[in-house]
Parts: structure tokens; C-alpha cells; sequence
């Protein structure tokens, strides 16, 4: 597994339009990769000090030629890192800090429908329940955190508007099941992977 990140320069105007857009964002990041890579890629925007970074996790390492062509510095080609070395140190009773965007929604069961309709959690401690409660069987313990940025984005997606509620969650963690741990960082947490929710990354205290 690879962790990269790239830059995003937010003074050209070609980047007015992927800052946008997360549908934009989506294909931007799977034009990074080979067509027939139907692997899971996480990815992220994050700020750092008013700079835009588009962060990625995947099997395959990214290429951001096209991606810095239209929407980054020239020259800047990314960094990635190998991901190996951190997996294989993961052990039970670790704390890193951490940081994860998600989209805490719930399901509402309506009638007859097998199937709940989802719905999302507004408020900040629904917000925070739900990622306690996303944590159980994920390998880990949220020992302290806060919600530090909450948004609401919304999209045409196949004719129909969406309406996408995120979360962003920052404090320490302590891994009690390091196999189950390194699958929750490859597989992604919630649901709305493909919109820049479920990445979970860590840093050391």
C-alpha cells in the first residue's frame, strides 16, 4: 500500500473547477492509475497552512503527471511513501495521532422496506458517537478527540441531486487488534469512499 500526496496550486483557474467538485476530485484520482485498476483508492483533500493536498492511499502507486498538469505546480510530481514498513510495526497497544474524514450517516427503517433509508447525523456529538461506535471491531480505541471541521456538500450524481454531510475528526488512538487494525486502513471507514470520506491516517505522538 502506498500513502501519496500532491499539491494542488488553488491560484490557476482550472483548479476553481476540481476544488468544486467532488465528482471531479473522483476521476481525477482514478485517471492516476492504470484503466484496469478496479482497486479501492482512499483519498482525502486536506489544508496544511491555506495549501490545498490532495492525499491518496492505494495498492498501486499513483501517477500525478496528468493530475499536475491541470491542477498542480509544474515540476511537482507528488511524494509517496510504502506503506510495508508501518503495517509490519503495527502492534496491539500503539498510540498515534490521527486524522479521518468521514460521512456519519444512520439508517431509519421506513414500513416494509427491507432496507432503512439513510439519513445523516447533524450534530457534533451524533457525529462523535458515530465514529465511537465505527471503531468497535476496527482494530482500535479513540482514546481522545474532537470534530474539527464539518461540511455539507452537494452534487448532481445521475440526474439526482446529493446532498453529502462530512466530518472531520482529529485526536490520539490505541490499536487493539493490529490485523484488524491495517485492514480498517486498507478498506476505509463509512461509507462515501469515493468522495473523499473513510481515509484514516495516522502520525506518530
Amino acid at each position: 500500500m502506498y500513502l501519496s500526496r500532491v499539491r494542488i496550486n488553488k491560484d490557476i483557474h482550472t483548479s476553481m473547477k476540481f476544488l468544486g467538485s467532488l465528482q471531479v476530485m473522483h476521476a481525477t484520482v482514478e485517471s492516476c492509475f492504470a484503466p484496469d485498476d478496479a482497486s479501492r483508492k482512499l483519498w482525502r483533500l486536506d489544508y496544511f497552512h491555506g495549501q490545498p493536498y490532495l492525499l491518496v492511499f492505494s495498492q498501486q502507486q499513483p501517477d500525478f503527471a496528468h493530475l499536475v498538469e491541470q491542477f498542480g505546480y509544474a515540476g511537482d510530481a507528488g511524494e509517496s511513501r510504502n506503506c510495508h514498513k508501518l503495517f509490519q510495526m503495527l502492534a496491539n497497544g500503539q498510540q498515534y495521532r490521527f486524522r479521518f474524514c468521514g460521512n456519519p450517516v444512520h439508517s431509519i427503517k421506513e414500513g416494509t422496506r427491507d432496507r432503512g433509508k439513510v439519513v445523516p447525523h447533524v450534530t457534533v456529538p451524533q457525529q462523535e458517537d458515530w465514529f465511537r461506535t465505527k471503531s468497535e471491531g476496527a482494530g482500535f480505541v479513540p482514546e481522545s478527540f474532537a470534530v474539527v471541521q464539518r461540511d455539507i456538500k452537494k452534487f448532481t450524481r445521475k440526474g439526482k441531486l446529493v446532498t453529502l454531510h462530512t466530518a472531520v475528526f482529529e485526536g490520539i488512538l490505541r490499536i487493539t487488534d493490529a490485523e484488524q487494525f491495517r485492514q480498517t486502513l486498507c478498506a476505509g471507514i463509512g461509507r462515501a469512499k469515493s468522495y473523499g470520506c473513510g481515509l484514516l491516517t495516522l502520525g506518530r505522538l
